[in-house]
Parts: structure tokens; C-alpha cells; sequence
């Protein structure tokens, strides 16, 4: 039983499809929607156009015809010791578990984070997002000055949003006919400087580059506490808002319950991608804790990380079945490239460092690869 069909649960199923023979066991696959998130992909949602088929697919499209079943429900907790998942329509017991329901947003314990900002964590997230952004505009009057923006969390999820809320924003400044202000937004990082923990030298350039699109840029001052009109800053400043966006954190989807040892809020895992204790529930993405090779510290979520422990995975449990040798998880940072807006990419694979049209046409190359792989060849040239 598979929980989640994001990038590393759809994965993790459609590689045991493969493997498995007729018999040997069934793949059930849940999740609370019916169609697959390119979640790398979801800024773009919030930019000027975009394109619903870059976003999501349905899973009719990637896993019809397969030995898949699918369910569409809502996990709402895991009993790990009783070995059932606890679900809207509910209990179904498991033999074999794998975990892979992404992230939520993490608070921090904040005063009023939760209850006065917006997150950026799912396809309908953005829309909502993209939603009351256009109401904003819209409700202001003719000649004033436009709804003040912020996105507190500077973060490859926080920055690209950024990027293409700076882009997206003079448009909606014109076709509203308001005063076009020095700053369009404000990014907020707690952290000395945005997407903290990368190439100081890439995350420099970044903030120059969103400055040149006219976003301000506020660093070293954590948020203490978010009010309706803004935030408050940890050195005392009022930064105020019309609309907040948090993307400061994550941590393991609460459906997880607290049967499992946690790391930084995320699910505690050994070598082989095991929930710490259990041998036959494992875990894969957000909701994992993987540590770098190199350093023993916690990686950031990614897709590279997600897809990596799918393929550790599907191994292992096929191994498990067939008396074959496990296969160790071994984390590493294969890099990222970050797209700020439309016309601007920077990122670094595998020491490459790149910007501009490189990046830019690398990140595509990676989504189409990506596309290619859940879907051969019909999905990537989008036919019915």
C-alpha cells in the first residue's frame, strides 16, 4: 500500500508494477486527488499564464492499464502497530507500507502565521494563492497604490514564487490602473540570505536579480509574529501586508501520526529507507528524513531526493519478496536550478554552475525527462 502519488509514491508504484509478476502481491495506491502535481512546478501558477497541463495529469493518464489500484481518499492517520491506515472511507489494513504524503507547512510556533497567511504546497494551494491575489487587485480603487505582497520564507520554494510574482504583478498594476510603487513585494528570509545552505555566490545573484525586478528583499530578521496587517519582525519592524505567503517550513504530513521517530519533524528512516524500527513500512520524499552521505546532516526536500528513495525502495520491497539482497539509500545534493520568473534561471548539477538560457532550457530538459519517465513517450507529446 502506497500513500501518496506524488513523485516518489508514483514512482515507488510504478516501478514495482514493472517488477512484480502476476500473483506475487497487489499495488494500491491512495491518494485524496485523482491526478499527478509537478510540485516543482507550482510557482509558475502564480506567474503571468500558465498552462494547467504543466502542472498536473491526471493519474488515468500515467497508471490506466497498469496493475495499479487506485483510491481516491483521504489519509487521515497511521496506526503503525495495528498496521492499518486510517482513512475517509475507512480502515484499511497493510502488509507492506510505503509513505510518501509529502510535507506540511511548518509554523514554528509563530503567533498568528497559521491564521493570517496563505501556503504554497499543492496545486490548489496556488490557485487559491493566484485567487485572492486577482481579488486584491481588483478591489482596488483606480489610481491607488496596489495590495501589498509578502512571501516570508526565502527558500528555493519562496524565491521562485517571488520571480514570478514580480513579473505577474505589473501586469495586474496596468490592467487595473494603479500606482506603480518602488517595491513590488516583499521576500522575507530569516536566515542571513535567500535559498540558505546553496552556493552563497548563486544565492547573491539571486537576490540581484529579484531586486532588478523590484523586490524587496528583507534578511537576518526572523518573523516573531503575524498580525492581519503584516508581520512583525524579530528586530521590531512591521512590515505590513495585504496578503502573506508562508513558505518558511515544512514538516511531515500530520496524517503520519506519532507512531514514528522524527527528525526535524520529518520521519526518521535507516539505511534502507525503513521508518526507524519498522521493517516493512518505508518512507519516501517530504516525509523522510535523509541525511547527506558527506556530512550526516538532513538534506532539504527535493525531487532528486524523492525519486532516488523510490528506486531504493521498489527494490527493496521486490527484494523482500524474492529473498534478494536490500540495497543501502545513500543521500547526496545532485544541486538545483532555480527559475526567478520567466527570463531568469540560476542553478548548479553536479558542481555545473549555469544561468540564464542554459538554466533555464536545463530545467526544462529535466521536467520533460521527468514526464518521459511516469509517462513514455504518449504523455510527453500529450496525446489523449
Amino acid at each position: 500500500m502506497i500513500l501518496g502519488a506524488g513523485i516518489g509514491g508514483l514512482r515507488v508504484a510504478l516501478r514495482l508494477e514493472k517488477r512484480l509478476k502476476r500473483g506475487m502481491g497487489r499495488i494500491i495506491l491512495i491518494d485524496q486527488n485523482d491526478y499527478h502535481q509537478y510540485l516543482y512546478r507550482i510557482h509558475e501558477v502564480c506567474g503571468p499564464d500558465y498552462d494547467e497541463r504543466d502542472i498536473i495529469v491526471p493519474l488515468s493518464k500515467v497508471i490506466g492499464g497498469k496493475r495499479i489500484e487506485f483510491r481516491k481518499m483521504r489519509v487521515e492517520r497511521i496506526d503503525a502497530h495495528r498496521r492499518v491506515v486510517v482513512t475517509s472511507e475507512g480502515e484499511m489494513p497493510f502488509d507492506i507500507l510505503v509513505i510518501a504524503l509529502g510535507s506540511s507547512p511548518q509554523y514554528y510556533g509563530i503567533e498568528g502565521l497559521e491564521e493570517n497567511s496563505l501556503v504554497l504546497n499543492s496545486y490548489e494551494a496556488a490557485r487559491e494563492i493566484r485567487r485572492r491575489i486577482e481579488e486584491l487587485f481588483r478591489e482596488a480603487g483606480r489610481g491607488e497604490t496596489p495590495p501589498r505582497i509578502v512571501v516570508a520564507g526565502g527558500g528555493f520554494t519562496g524565491t521562485e514564487l517571488a520571480g514570478e510574482l514580480a513579473e505577474w504583478i505589473p501586469m495586474l498594476i496596468e490592467r487595473y490602473g494603479l500606482r506603480r510603487p518602488d517595491s513590488l513585494l516583499t521576500l522575507v528570509e530569516a536566515m542571513p540570505h535567500i535559498l540558505p545552505g546553496w552556493n552563497p555566490e548563486l544565492s547573491k545573484m539571486a537576490e540581484e536579480i529579484l531586486a532588478s525586478k523590484s523586490v524587496e528583499i528583507v534578511t537576518g530578521d526572523p518573523v516573531k509574529r503575524a498580525l492581519r496587517e503584516g508581520l512583525e519582525l524579530k528586530s521590531g519592524r512591521m512590515i505590513h501586508s495585504d496578503l502573506t505567503i508562508w513558505t518558511g517550513g515544512v514538516t511531515c504530513n500530520r496524517a503520519v501520526g506519532g507512531d514514528f521517530e522524527m527528525v526535524k519533524g520529518r520521519i526518521r528512516i535507516d539505511d534502507y529507507c525503513h521508518a526507524w524500527g519498522y521493517e516493512d513500512i518505508y518512507v519516501v520524499g517530504d516525509a523522510s528524513c535523509a541525511l547527506d552521505g558527506e556530512t550526516g546532516k538532513p538534506l532539504p526536500p527535493s525531487a532528486h531526493i524523492a525519486m532516488a528513495q523510490a528506486d531504493v525502495v521498489s527494490h527493496n520491497i521486490y527484494a523482500s519478496l524474492t529473498g534478494g539482497k536490500m540495497r543501502r539509500y545513500i543521500g547526496e545534493r545532485v544541486g538545483e536550478i532555480v527559475t526567478l520568473g520567466r527570463r531568469h534561471a540560476i542553478g548548479e548539477l553536479w558542481g555545473l554552475r549555469m544561468k540564464g538560457l542554459t538554466a533555464r532550457v536545463m530545467k526544462k530538459l529535466i521536467h520533460l525527462w521527468y514526464v518521459h519517465s511516469i509517462g513514455g513517450v504518449k504523455l510527453l507529446l500529450g496525446d489523449p
